[in-house]
């Protein structure tokens, strides 16, 4: 026992120094903001820990770049002078009220007369405005109601236009439904879910998508694995939904969707909120018709709400 206890201690001293080695060598420590971070605020801050004696003339430069297009230009640039251990310093002002989805903030930091420099990277802002969010009822349906139950109920309720095409939405414990009539001229519907309703300015692994093709008469699940690739952030598409996890049925004149709640990867409840919004391709038009009017596909701080009424 005695042994044991002796080399318990011996390995828990060497855990110790290691960690002590480490914390050493990080000379500068940013802790906000980290990668994928939301900015809720427009004035950006960044928090730091520094060894000072590390810092050969006690300051630390600051480059903020905005990255859009593929392009990144140069926001503005700060040299703080650092005196104590932790700091949260004050870089500048953020005007964009949403910047996210395939465009990002970057921060470059270096320590002036030494080889200490990084980046922290991508970070985005958007703004939680209570007045400009849309909230889509969806409609309580009974538990093992039927397709055509569960159409006709849904007929029956008022439903939200983007441009001619139409939609309305019911749940029950089974899963989520969507009834829609698309306008003649489309070519395809996007469904689109934010389970967490965190609104942030990148999409997730969590966020999800329900795509309609008119011209295939069916319905696919998407999401997406996310990455920075130089000057742009990168979404890999990624599929989900199996057998009847997610389906389309005809109901007269409209389709329905139906998606279990397991595939949308949420527990329902009532009175939960979703984020939501719908992406409309019309064959004539140029620019997607979005539900919410300012929705941006990428960006789910900019979509609106889904509520699961009682």
């Amino acid at each position: 026992m005695g042994r044991k206890l002796k080399f318990i201690k011996a390995a828990a001293a060497v855990i110790a120094l290691n960690s002590l080695v480490i914390a050493q060598d990080e000379a500068v420590v940013i802790s906000a903001p980290v990668s994928w971070t939301t900015l809720r605020t427009d004035s950006l801050f960044v928090t730091i820990q520094a060894d000072t004696s590390r810092l050969p003339k006690g300051t630390i430069d600051f480059k903020v770049k905005r990255n859009m297009n593929n392009r990144a230009s140069a926001f503005f640039n700060k040299s703080v002078k650092v005196e104590d251990y932790n700091a949260d310093i004050f870089l500048g002002i953020i005007r964009d009220k949403y910047l996210g989805g395939t465009d990002f903030l970057s921060i470059e930091w270096n320590v002036p007369g030494s080889e200490l420099s990084g980046t922290v990277e991508p970070f985005g802002r958007a703004v939680i405005e209570e007045t400009a969010k849309s909230t889509v009822s969806a409609l309580k349906l009974k538990d093992g109601a039927s397709i055509t139950q569960i159409s006709d109920a849904l007929m029956g309720v008022k439903s939200q236009d983007i441009g001619a095409s139409k939609f309305a939405a019911g749940w029950n414990k089974e899963g989520l439904y969507i009834l829609f009539n698309p306008a003649a001229n489309v070519s395809e519907m996007q469904f689109a879910f934010d389970a967490k309703c965190g609104r942030s300015a990148f999409l997730s692994w969590a966020d999800r998508f329900i795509v309609y093709d008119a011209n295939a008469e069916s319905v696919r699940g998407v999401h997406y694995r996310r990455s920075v690739n130089k000057n742009a952030v990168q979404y890999d598409e990624m599929t989900w939904g199996e057998a009847e996890g997610l389906s389309l049925s005809k109901a007269e004149n409209s389709k329905l969707i139906k998606a279990e709640w397991h595939e949308l990867g949420l527990q329902p409840f009532e009175e939960r909120n979703l984020g939501f919004a719908v992406f409309v391709n019309e064959k004539a038009r140029k620019a997607v018709l979005p539900y919410p009017s300012a929705a941006k596909r990428e960006i789910p701080g900019t979509w609106g709400e889904l509520r699961l009424e009682k």
